[in-house]
């Protein structure tokens, strides 16, 4: 019994935790690419340095209409603005899928 109470006190309630999928994406797109780029800007491809070059403009501007949105409205998308920071996603992924076509 003794484990199970200093289990609960160790680890927290995930109760009213919630997340936004966009901002997931967004996070989860910044460590690929942190991850990356490094590789791929010095490598000696031409193709995967534009790529790496396109995916650094497409995050800046991503998070840049992010935050423009959510300062906006108070943190609310509306279902269009949510559609248009999802194309940053797939346009994100789309590039990613490219550069690691070459690998497999």
């Amino acid at each position: 019994m003794p484990q199970k109470a200093a289990q609960q006190a160790g680890m927290p309630e995930g109760r009213g935790v919630r997340y936004d999928e966009i901002d997931m994406a967004l996070f989860r797109a910044k460590l690929s690419y942190h991850a990356t780029a490094e590789e791929r800007m010095a490598s000696r491809d031409p193709n995967l340095v534009s790529i790496s070059e396109h995916q650094a403009r497409l995050l800046r501007l991503w998070e840049m209409h992010q935050h423009s949105r959510e300062e906006k409205n108070g943190g609310s998308m509306t279902p269009a603005e949510r559609n248009q920071l999802a194309q940053f996603q797939w346009r994100y992924k789309r590039l990613e899928d490219l550069a690691t076509q070459g690998t497999r």
